[in-house]
Parts: structure tokens; C-alpha cells; sequence
């Protein structure tokens, strides 16, 4: 290369440098002390010029810009650099600083996340972002739980007050939102108690059905600007409510609360059922067992007892009646220990609860005196009537029929309470078992160790038959009264209920079945009557396309009187029972409404439940000869059988024992009892 080349090129080059300080950017460096802070702290900002302009005035302009667009600012400082070229200056970023001009919003650390900054030149020329850089606000917010402490127990009912307090490192926090959960998972929103001190509180009442056990309480703070917190768990644990009896009292069959009763009565039980862990929460749902006891102790009925919104409480649509058989004294009517149960856990009572009734036999010191001057003046007229009279047992039933009842056919034994409808029911249960026949007992108003019991009474030995699987006993009674699932987990599951009978039948293998459902009145306070009537005509249908007997009881006023009506009228036969009070003493009436396929006997005939015999009717004697005399006159060639009375009764003589009634005599004119239902 040439020398004077050379030379050119070394004189080009400070020059080139110089222009290159004069025009480009400077070196530029961005410190920022802390990186991180709390809610409401100072931030120092640094900017830095290194190999600049020697002896130089820089102008820059600061930009922070807050998390989410919640605010921006701006400030202007110079920068003088020496003679090397290297200068700085500093800036603080704070509530308190008086060089930053807000663009939007406030310049302060008063919202929790990132902030950006921007260093921009504007002389000696305009340059963006010639340096950036970030700083982090943290929000967490400070949430203590004051209310209540670990470790409290609270009863389902009671009141529980939660309580907490909520701080960020500015102070206390007011016009936040604070929730806290409910033992169910639901969410509770904590009203501000004091904004001075950032307090928020609420009273929360335990559910009935909230779940049992530990309940962990976590309060979460949320403020506007989207900073929160959370607590520290709270363990408290919630146990049971204990139900109790409340207000238990006895009415008679007019309606009148009363403790006194008397042979011919019947005593409705009432009562209320109330929750331990409130102040006056009562249940109202529900069927609970109310235990009538003698005054030896021995339990002579179990009621069923179903909420009355009317009355408020728990009433006994059927009563017990007190029966000439029925010891005089102080009885005990009440619920036994640990029978309630609300269905979510919640149990009780702890003991036996139990009103006192006294029960007052009439006393048989004078009658004697009273008795033999009545017997003197109207001996007369009771000689003729009671040799008018004839007690004719339960084959008479059939007389009345016009023959036994028609196979494949159901049957409603409708009556009074006490009137004899469930003993009418399982005398003809007993009868169809004695003919071989399988049978199922729906049992609605007794345990299934009760409905042997009764039937014992009576001489009607059921035991051989559920021990060989010829008698099955579905017990639907213990759901009901809260001792145990029983036969079903809910007895008013109409479906479930339906699929054990069509099971039962599927067993028989086409075997004619007999099905007796004892009583409605609990499955129409159960379920809808609608729902109620398609099952009865749904099993109904099942058992009579066997051949079958399907025969169900309902007691009048349980159920209303439009479901009677429709239930009167889907049913084959309907046999009505009357109790009919005259003073202390009740007497009992029968009558056959109607019968498919039957000619029946139109009249009401008085009849009495013995123990060891069970029905047995009062007849005419008279009547009976007429009877016999029709017979002698429809025998072949002398009439057809439809000019043949309605009913016919066979004479009885009055001194026959029930030994020889029940061995049917050649002499006797009857068949053996309970062929009417065995030679169906």
C-alpha cells in the first residue's frame, strides 16, 4: 500500500469515532433494589451511562407501568457524565415521591405482581428503551382465624360463629371478600364487622343433615385488586342431634286429651319429636312405633304413628281399643329408647319415654244385686232371645259369601279401627295355609315375631309353615318404625316392594298364591295415592293371574275418601267391619258389600273375636231354619240357582262345643272350618 494511503486512513479514523459518540447510543445499565417486595415498600431505581460522551448532559425518562394496567407513571431526570464519559442517577419509586407523574391510576406498590420499567433517551437524541427491566410486589394477604378454635365440638342445630381477621403489610384490609366453607362443601361469605381492624364474621346453625365428624374450616381474603389470602385450617367436629319426645299426651275417640279409658275406648296417641341441638326445630317427617304396655309391662300393641301437619305432630291415625280381655290399672303408653331416627343420623330418645293412662274396669262388687233384678223383670225376653240366637264360627262367613271366595280374585277388608279387620285377615291366612297354598304376609302395622304372636293367640300355628317356606312374612314394618331395614331399606319403595312379590310368585312355579297386605294406611301416607293405586292393581293382577287371592286391609278415615272409593271399586269383593259404641261396651258388625261371581247375603250380622276361635258370629236361629227350608226347596227339580236365596246358615245347635263344630259332623250340616278356602 502506499504511504500517503496510509496517512489518510489514520486521520479518517479518529474522526469516524468521534461521530459515532456523538450521534449513537450510549451504554446504559438498569439497577433495581429490591426485586422483590412487600405491598406498600419503597423501590430505589438506578440508571447507569458508561463509555458516553465525555462531559455530556443525558436526558431520560423513567416509565413504571403496574400489574394488569392498573396504573402507569412517568419521571424525567439528567444524567451528567464525566470526563470519561459515565454518569448516573437515581430515583425512588413510592407513595411518598413527589417527581413522578401518574399517567393512570397511583404510583405506589399497593398492587401485588410485576412491574415493568423502561428507560427511554430523549436528548441529546431520542432513543427507546434504551434500557428495561422488573420488580415484583408481593400481595399476600395475612387471614387469621380467631373463631372458633381447633378443636371445638358443635351439635347439629347449634350456632357457630366464625371469625377472622385479614392484614396485608399495609395494614388491615377492609371491603374484602372472605368466604369460608360449610361442612357440606358450600361456601359462606364473612360480613365486615369492623373496617378499622379488617374483621369479618358470621354465626352459621349446624344442618340436621350436615355430615358428621371433623369439619376442617379454611377462611380465603380476596381484595379488589385481586390480592389474597388464605388461613390456617380450623378443625371442629360436629356431632349428632339427639331427638327427644316432647309434649306426649292420649285422646280418646271424641277427640279429648285424656288419661283415663275405659273397656269400648280407643286411645290415640300424640306427640312431638324435637331436635337437642336447637332451640325449636321439630321434625316433621317420619313414621315412629308407639308401644302400648299393660300395667305388667308386657307390650300389648305397637302403633304407628305418622306426621299430622294439622295437628303439628306425630298422631296414631289407629288406636288401640281397649278390649273386655284387658287388664284394669295403670297402663303405659310411649316410645322406647333409641327407636327415632330422622334418617340422617340424628337419634334418640335416650331413655324410655312413656305417658301414664290409667285403664278403669267396671266394678262387679253390686252388679250382682242389679244384674239379678234386670235378669228378674226381662228374664222373659232374654230366654227368647237367646234361643233366638245361635254362635255360628267362621264357616258362616261363606253363607254369607254365597259360597267360598272366588279363586283369582282380590279382596278389601275395609272397617273401624279395632273392628277386627287384621284378625279377619289372618284367620283367612291360616285357612289357605291349611290348604297348602303358598302364602305372603305384607306386614305395614307389625313386626313379623308380633304377627306370630297374635296368630298363637288364637290357636293359628304359623311357625311349621315359615319354617318349611310355604309362609313368607315381608317385613315392611321395621323400616317404617326405625328399628332396622327390615324386608325393605324404604318401605314406601313401591318398585322394590313389587319386585319381592313378583319373586315370591316366580317361586311358587305357577302355584295359585295368596298375598295379604296389612294395612294400606301406611303406603298411602307414603307415597302419592295415584302411585299407590297402580301398584295395587299391578300386584293385584300378578297374584289373580295365578288363581290366587289377593286381600288387603284399610282402615276408614286413614286414607281418603276418594282413594276408598277407587280402591272399592278395582277390588272383586269388599267386606265392610263396624265397631259400634254404646256406652263402655263395643260391638261388632259385619257386612259383605260385594262379591264377583257370588250371590251374596245382604244383611249386617253381629260377631265377636274369641281367643282360640277367633270370628264367630251371632245368627238368628229362626233365620237359620228359614234357611234350611230354601235349601230342601232348591234341591234338583224343584228350582234353578238363581231363585236361590242370597245366603244360607245351616242351623247349629247352641250346646255344641268347639271341639264338635270344628270336626263338622255328618249331623252338623257344615263342612270342616276353613274348607271354604281350602276346596277353592
Amino acid at each position: 500500500m502506499r504511504p500517503y494511503v496510509i496517512l489518510l486512513v489514520l486521520v479518517l479514523l479518529p474522526i469516524l469515532a468521534f461521530v459515532v459518540q456523538v450521534h449513537g447510543i450510549a451504554p446504559y445499565s438498569l439497577t433495581i433494589s429490591p426485586t422483590t417486595t412487600s405491598l406498600g415498600n419503597t423501590v430505589n431505581i438506578l440508571v447507569t451511562v458508561t463509555n458516553g460522551n465525555r462531559n455530556t448532559f443525558y436526558t431520560v425518562t423513567i416509565g413504571v407501568q403496574k400489574p394488569n394496567g392498573t396504573g402507569s407513571a412517568i419521571t424525567t431526570q439528567a444524567i451528567s457524565t464525566d470526563n470519561r464519559g459515565s454518569g448516573s442517577v437515581a430515583v425512588q419509586y413510592s407513595s411518598t415521591s413527589t417527581s413522578w407523574t401518574p399517567l393512570n391510576g397511583t404510583v405506589a406498590t399497593n398492587v401485588g405482581g410485576v412491574y415493568n420499567v423502561a428507560v427511554n433517551q430523549t436528548s441529546p437524541t431520542n432513543i427507546a428503551n434504551v434500557a428495561t427491566g422488573q420488580f415484583t410486589v408481593t400481595a399476600m394477604m395475612s387471614v387469621v382465624v380467631s373463631q372458633p378454635a381447633s378443636g371445638t365440638i358443635v351439635q347439629r342445630g347449634q350456632m357457630l360463629t366464625i371469625t377472622a381477621t385479614v392484614a396485608n403489610s399495609l395494614g388491615a384490609v377492609s371491603g374484602a371478600t372472605v368466604t369460608a366453607d360449610t361442612p357440606s362443601n358450600g361456601q359462606l361469605t364473612l360480613p365486615e364487622v369492623s373496617s378499622a381492624n379488617g374483621v369479618y364474621s358470621i354465626t352459621y346453625q349446624v344442618l340436621m343433615n350436615d355430615p358428621l365428624g371433623s369439619w376442617t374450616i379454611i377462611v380465603r381474603a380476596k381484595d379488589t385488586s385481586q390480592n389474597s389470602g388464605v388461613s390456617l385450617p380450623a378443625d371442629a367436629t360436629i356431632t349428632k342431634s339427639d331427638l327427644f319426645v316432647d309434649a306426649m299426651v292420649t285422646y280418646n275417640s271424641k277427640g279429648v286429651p285424656t288419661t283415663s279409658f275405659s273397656t269400648g275406648d280407643t286411645l290415640y296417641p300424640y306427640f312431638r319429636i324435637k331436635y337437642s341441638g336447637s332451640s325449636g326445630t321439630f321434625l316433621t317427617a317420619g313414621q315412629y312405633v308407639v308401644s302400648v304396655k299393660n300395667p305388667s309391662g308386657t307390650t300389648v300393641a305397637n302403633l304407628t304413628a305418622v306426621y299430622d301437619a294439622n295437628r303439628l305432630g306425630f298422631y296414631t291415625p289407629t288406636g288401640y281399643s281397649v278390649s273386655t280381655f284387658d287388664p284394669g290399672g295403670s297402663w303405659t303408653v310411649g316410645i322406647n329408647a333409641n327407636t327415632l331416627n330422622d334418617g340422617f343420623g340424628n337419634t334418640g330418645p335416650n331413655f324410655d319415654t312413656s305417658v301414664r293412662v290409667d285403664v278403669v274396669t267396671s266394678p262387679l262388687g253390686y252388679l250382682p244385686f242389679v244384674i239379678g233384678g234386670v235378669m228378674a223383670l226381662l228374664g222373659g225376653i232374654v230366654v227368647l232371645k237367646r234361643y233366638d240366637t245361635s254362635l255360628e264360627g267362621f264357616e258362616h262367613l261363606e253363607q254369607m259369601i254365597g259360597g267360598p271366595i272366588p279363586r283369582g280374585s282380590s279382596l278389601l277388608l275395609l272397617g273401624d279401627p279395632g273392628s277386627g279387620k287384621t284378625v279377619l285377615s289372618y284367620e283367612l291366612l291360616h285357612d289357605e295355609l291349611e290348604a297348602g297354598r303358598p302364602c305372603a304376609f305384607l306386614s305395614y302395622d307389625a313386626f313379623p315375631e308380633d304377627v306370630q304372636g297374635r296368630m298363637g293367640e288364637f290357636g293359628w300355628d304359623i311357625i311349621s309353615h315359615l319354617r318349611k317356606g310355604r309362609l313368607k312374612i315381608i317385613d315392611c314394618y321395621s323400616g317404617l318404625a326405625g328399628q332396622g331395614e327390615g324386608a325393605l331399606r324404604d318401605p314406601s319403595d313401591l318398585t322394590e316392594l313389587n319386585i319381592q312379590v313378583t319373586s315370591f310368585i316366580t317361586k311358587a312355579k305357577n302355584a295359585p298364591v295368596t298375598l295379604i297386605l296389612d294395612s294400606l294406611t301406611p303406603i298411602f301416607n307414603g307415597v302419592e295415592a295415584k302411585q299407590a293405586i297402580n301398584f295395587l292393581q299391578t300386584v293385584g293382577a300378578k297374584v289373580k293371574k295365578t288363581g290366587g287371592l289377593f286381600i288387603l286391609t284399610a282402615s276408614k278415615g286413614a286414607i281418603p275418601d276418594d282413594s276408598i272409593a277407587k280402591i272399592k271399586s278395582i277390588a272383586d269383593g269388599v267386606i265392610e267391619l263396624t265397631l259400634v259404641r254404646t256406652g263402655r261396651k263395643g260391638v261388632r258388625y259385619l257386612t259383605v258389600l260385594k262379591m264377583e261371581r257370588r250371590r251374596i247375603a245382604s244383611e249386617t250380622v253381629t260377631f265377636e273375636i274369641a281367643r282360640g276361635r277367633g270370628l264367630v258370629f251371632r245368627v238368628s236361629r229362626f233365620g237359620i231354619f228359614r234357611g234350611k227350608l230354601m235349601q230342601l226347596k232348591l234341591k234338583p227339580g224343584h228350582s234353578s240357582p238363581k231363585d236361590a236365596p242370597k245366603a244360607v246358615a245351616p242351623a247349629k245347635p247352641e250346646g255344641k262345643t268347639v271341639d264338635e263344630k270344628d270336626k263338622g259332623g255328618a249331623g252338623s250340616g257344615l263342612p270342616p272350618k276353613g274348607a271354604g278356602t281350602r276346596q277353592r
